[in-house]
């Protein structure tokens, strides 16, 4: 009797149940990462356009566009991995994306110690509400991404239909984030997306990388009642508000007026003498104000060192008025 021998491959038995589970743990936690950075630029893809446009990343297409679609694949490649699915794609795609974080951390690194450029802030990977110096974001981001990684590519899944239902979710997230980050900017979500929002305590808003703070900058604000105004100098709603603005601040009736900008002391000056401004403009580091903001101008008033209200846009200068100043 003939006996056929078959040449068909042999497979071994796959990972075990140790590499599975810590492959699981790895891409939720992964995925949990990715979501929570996608959350902090979703609600403010404007600071993350900055940051794509001072990286030098508006290559292709706009900062704006660029930030857009970074988000939606944060967002898609997030939600896979929490839910499940690491299949070689995913896992491949989602290494290129923490190699691109570390890129960037590390380059911000790099410029920061060879005191190549201004990187006092890191490459906001996690949006405006995080804040770290360049080398705590390089630390930070090599400890949290590099072991779920390893982690999660010691079982990947195979790619079959399996959680074909969750790749879909992620795809609908990713078409849904880019969505949300188009309509972002026109949304009230000033007091989620900054620093800046009621209870917070002037002394509290600082910097990372050289614990700057708000205070610093006026240092009046912690006792009485303020009003600033956060603006660039050439903003058109501000600078047809300057009659107003010099008027409210020569009654003195309402709590005290501050314009707090990053402009250079001499474009101040300038300003000062071309427009008749006549209230006082204080001039502090951008890294102090840029997380204060989403749209210029926005402003807050302070009564004795905590933010009591915020406003996108100019303050309600009649209704300031009628109450008694700082």
């Amino acid at each position: 009797m003939d006996v056929v021998v078959t040449s068909a491959p042999l497979r071994g038995p796959g990972p075990g149940p140790v590499r599975r589970g810590l492959a699981a743990v790895g891409a939720f936690a992964l995925g949990g990462i990715f979501l929570f950075a996608a959350y902090a630029k979703l609600i403010d893809p404007i600071a993350f356009a900055d940051v794509i446009r001072d990286e030098g990343l508006d290559l292709l297409f706009s900062a704006k566009t660029v930030a857009q679609l970074a988000i939606g694949v944060e967002v898609g490649l997030g939600l896979a991995l929490v839910l499940g699915v690491r299949t070689r794609s995913v896992l491949v795609l989602t290494t290129g994306l923490v190699a691109f974080f570390l890129f960037l951390t590390g380059r911000a690194y790099l410029y920061d110690k060879m005191g190549w450029a201004d990187a006092k802030t890191s490459c906001g990977c996690f949006g405006n509400l995080v804040h770290r110096s360049p080398s705590e974001a390089l630390l930070q981001d090599a400890l949290m991404l590099i072991p779920t990684l390893g982690a999660a590519w010691l079982a990947p899944t195979p790619g079959s239909p399996a959680p074909l239902r969750r790749v879909l979710a992620s795809l609908v997230a990713t078409v849904g984030a880019v969505v949300f980050a188009v309509a972002a900017p026109n949304l009230p979500l000033d007091d989620l997306a900054t620093r800046l929002s009621p209870g917070r305590r002037v002394d509290e808003l600082c910097t990372a990388a050289e614990q700057k703070c708000l205070r610093d900058a006026l240092p009046l604000l912690v006792e009485g009642r303020h009003v600033v105004v956060l603006t660039d100098l050439d903003e058109p709603a501000f600078r047809e508000a300057i009659p107003e603005l010099n008027g409210y601040a020569a009654d003195g009736k309402g709590p005290r007026l501050w314009v707090l900008t990053a402009a250079p002391a001499e474009t101040v000056t300038m300003f000062g003498f071309a427009t008749g401004a006549s209230f006082p403009i204080q001039v502090t580091d951008k890294a102090i104000v840029r997380p204060l903001y989403r749209r210029l101008p926005r402003s807050f008033h302070v009564i004795d060192g905590v933010v009591t209200a915020t406003w996108d846009g100019l303050p309600p200068l009649r209704s300031l008025s009628a109450t008694p100043p700082g």
